[in-house]
This record gives C-alpha cells, sequence and structure tokens, in this order.
C-alpha cells in the first residue's frame, strides 16, 4: 500500500478532529472495548441480483465464523440530474472528511439511510468507532458512495465488493475484487478467481433433493443448463439455442440423460420461444424454468440435482457459482457482439499475450476469458468442445478435481469463505481512532455532549 493510501484511510478514521462543529460528530465517545467482536454485518444494496448475491455470499460466511447477525439496507434511488450531481460530487468522499460525507449523504437523499442505521445501532449497543463490531458491505458503485459515506461518520470497517468507479478502492479497509478488473497490488485489496456467490456445497444437498421430488428424473443421470443472455458483448440468439442448445440434447437423448434448464432474466423472447419448441419435443427434459416467468432462483437446487452443469460464458457469476458447487463446469460460448469490436479485442489480448501491452488494456470478451482460463487451468472448467471430446473417448469427469492455482481448503474452492476468512484475520488491524465524550442516537435525534 502507497503512503498516500495509508494517509487516506487514517485520515477517514480521524477525520472527526477536524468537524467539531458538527453535531454528527459529537455521537458516542465512549471508549470502545479491544477487541468487542464483529457483531453486526450491514449489506447495502442497490437491489441489483448480481450484486446484492455477492455481498450476501462474503456476508454469510462472516455470519458463520462469528455469529454477527446480518442487516439489509437499501440505498436510496435518486434519479436523473439529483442521481449526476451526487455521482459527480462523490470525489469529495476522498477528503476525508465528515462533513463532506454528510453533504453528500444530503444530497443523494441518504438521510433516511442515516436515520435507519443509527436506530439499529442503538438497538444492538453498537458504539461509533467500534471498528470491529459493524461492518458496511456492499458491491457496486452507487452503493460504494454510501458505504464510505457513512463509513466516515460512523468510523467502522467499510468493505466494497468489487471495483468503485470514481473513488476506486483506496477510502476502503478492505476491497474484493475479482482478477479480470486487474486490482492493485496492495495489502487492503484481495484478488478473486471468478465472483464472490452465496453458494455452499454442503447445503445444496437438500434443495437439490427439493428440486428431483418436484420434477422426478426418469434416468440415472442429470444435466443442467444455465442460459443467459444479451448484454453489449454477447448474444444469445435463437438460432444459437437451435445450434448449442441443440447438441446438448442431442447428447442427453444420446446418453439416456435428464435435462434440467433455466434461462437468466437477459434471455430474449426470441430465444426463449425456440428453447420452448426444443424442449417440447425432447422427452430428456423434466425441468425448464423461464425467468422472466418465474422470480424464483433456480440455481442453487439445480447445481445440487445434477450431475453436469453447463453454462454460457456471458455471466462470470454463475459460472462462479458452478465451480463453487464443486462441478468442472462446462462453458458454452455466446455469440459475440460486433464483429469489428471483437477483432479489435483479440488483437488487444494478443498484444496483452505477448507483453506489448499490461493486462490491464484488456477489455470486453477478453478480460472475462482471462477468468475462465484461469478456471481451466485449476480443472474447475472445460470448453464445451473439450467436453465433446473427452465424451468421445469416454474420458469425463462430472466433478472438479479440487487442486490449482489457489488456496483451497478441504471443502475446496470458495472464494466468499476466503474473502471473509481474510477480513476477519485483518480486523483487529484497521486504523482505528477513539474520541471521548457521552451521546447517541435515540432513533429521532443526535444528544451529544461538549468536547473536553
Amino acid at each position: 500500500m502507497s503512503s498516500d493510501d495509508v494517509k487516506r484511510r487514517i485520515k477517514r478514521r480521524r477525520a472527526y478532529e477536524d468537524d467539531r462543529d458538527d453535531p454528527v460528530v459529537r455521537v458516542s465517545r465512549r471508549e470502545a472495548p479491544s477487541s468487542p467482536g464483529l457483531k453486526l454485518v450491514v449489506i447495502l444494496s442497490d437491489g441489483i441480483r448480481g450484486h446484492v448475491n455477492q455481498s450476501r455470499g462474503v456476508a454469510a460466511w462472516l455470519s458463520r465464523r462469528t455469529g454477527a447477525e446480518i442487516l439489509e439496507l437499501g440505498i436510496p434511488e435518486p434519479k436523473g440530474i439529483k442521481r449526476r450531481k451526487a455521482r459527480a460530487a462523490a470525489s469529495k468522499l476522498l477528503e476525508g472528511n465528515r462533513r463532506k460525507a454528510r453533504d453528500w449523504l444530503s444530497l443523494a437523499e441518504g438521510e433516511s439511510v442515516i436515520r435507519t442505521l443509527g436506530r439499529w445501532l442503538l438497538e444492538r449497543g453498537i458504539r461509533e468507532g467500534d471498528a470491529e463490531s459493524l461492518i458496511l458491505l456492499s458491491a457496486g458503485t452507487m452503493c460504494a458512495f454510501y458505504n464510505i459515506a457513512l463509513g466516515y461518520i460512523w468510523r467502522c470497517t467499510c468493505v466494497t465488493v468489487m471495483t468503485p468507479s470514481v473513488i476506486g478502492t483506496a477510502p476502503f479497509d478492505f476491497a474484493i475484487v475479482p482478477e479480470h478488473d486487474c486490482p492493485r497490488d496492495v495489502s487492503n485489496v484481495m484478488t478473486t478467481v471468478g465472483a464472490p456467490n452465496l453458494i455452499v456445497r454442503e447445503d445444496l444437498g437438500p434443495v437439490g433433493e427439493s428440486l428431483l421430488r418436484e420434477f422426478p428424473p426418469s434416468r440415472e443421470r442429470r444435466w443442467g443448463l444455465l442460459i443467459g443472455g444479451d448484454d453489449r458483448n454477447y448474444r444469445i440468439s435463437a438460432a444459437w439455442i437451435h445450434k448449442q442448445a441443440g447438441k446438448i440434447f442431442q447428447e442427453a437423448m444420446r446418453g439416456g440423460v435428464d435435462l434440467y434448464i433455466a434461462t437468466s432474466g437477459r434471455t430474449s423472447a426470441e430465444a426463449e420461444s425456440a428453447l420452448r419448441r426444443i424442449a417440447a419435443n425432447s422427452p430428456n427434459v423434466r425441468f425448464l424454468m423461464i425467468a422472466r416467468e418465474d422470480p424464483l432462483n433456480p440455481v442453487p437446487a439445480m447445481l445440487g440435482a445434477c450431475d453436469e452443469i453447463f453454462v454460457t460464458d456471458d455471466s462470470v457469476d454463475t459460472v462462479s457459482e458452478a465451480v463453487t458447487a464443486g462441478h468442472r463446469a462446462i462453458l458454452l460460448r455466446a455469440e459475440r457482439v460486433g464483429a469489428i469490436k471483437n477483432r479489435l479485442q483479440g488483437a488487444t489480448s494478443l498484444l496483452v499475450s505477448s507483453g506489448l501491452l499490461p493486462r490491464k488494456a484488456l477489455w470486453g470478451v477478453s478480460r472475462f476469458d482471462q477468468t475462465f482460463k484461469r478456471f481451466m487451468r485449476m480443472g474447475l472448467l472445460v470448453d464445451f468442445k473439450g467436453w465433446l471430446r473427452e465424451r468421445r473417448r469416454d474420458e469425463f469427469s462430472p466433478f472438479a478435481p479440487l487442486g490449482g492455482q489457489i488456496d483451497m481448503d478441504f471443502d475446496g474452492f470458495n472464494e466468499a469463505r476466503r474473502a471473509a476468512d481474510w477480513i476477519l484475520d485483518n480486523l483487529g488491524a484497521v486504523p482505528r481512532s477513539n474520541g471521548r465524550g457521552e451521546g447517541g442516537w435515540d432513533g429521532k435525534h443526535w444528544h451529544h455532549a461538549p468536547f473536553e
């Protein structure tokens, strides 16, 4: 960590010394216990499924390790000009100033967030400045702004999952960043392969059995097919469904295997229609869930019920869930968007591979392909073409050989668990600064005593 990073983080912890005329600062000046233990993890949520899933995954393991309570606090959603102003003003949060944090929260309609969090802390007897008792955890840029602003006010531990724009990872006590984002090699950043998630291998059996009871298999073996959707880099078209998914249907028919299939919220209506037509003509399909018609998440149950899992490459999150479940996932390549853009991404990848450009120059599909290659080197992922070749030679293996180039305990690969353990191992080293005086939040008003 650079000296500037250290100064900025300590400045955030000691910012109240410069803001004594701000009543928000004059709160809870009682000395905190030297090692109070983690009591509460608050997830700041923007409602985006991928962001919430990553935050919940890390929070769940923090709670498993310590017994800490987990609460979720939805952030406000300023629109239009207000949102643009809040985003533009977020750079002020890097100054480590409590008054600036309070001003930003006021601009971003965050007064209700302060009140709610203050009430929760009062109810649980958590004092401002207990850095080891309270963790604010978030994923996504807007949540990161609220996270760091509230962290200035409450002097608690702030954790971000992913790299937020504008403010980056430097002001956070802990940052959990995927390898494909090319994070800096500094002490407050942990690099993950793929994305942390809520999947816990030992918990998948019961939910898998529940799925099989409701949709009983007719054959001994079962395959799961998780189909993604369209974004600025990938496309799942009707033609893709007929060509790629059709091959899996053929292999299932040939091998006497049942199919359990789910789409994502990004799957187009065109692709869904094509999938329905193929599934209607296949006796091997035992389960088909269309995401836009059913809000339930079938992924954990499918991961627990199926012997093999096929995943499209438009979602690093879903691939990460599959390998966390203990599967050697089978990667299906979606169509690429934009022929010229795709060629430029490929050219950039070649220059990076030859050492002429740094790894952070990768963009688009080529960034995520690096993560998939890492999973493949670890024995956690295989390309669909490679899987087909194995089947022809009868060499396929449905489960991951637990080894590779990353620390894995006897339970195997789980980045949410590894991140939680890293945070807890270093929680006591978070810079802290405790003031004097009595005060607190009574649910309606701030109460404070003069500084001595």
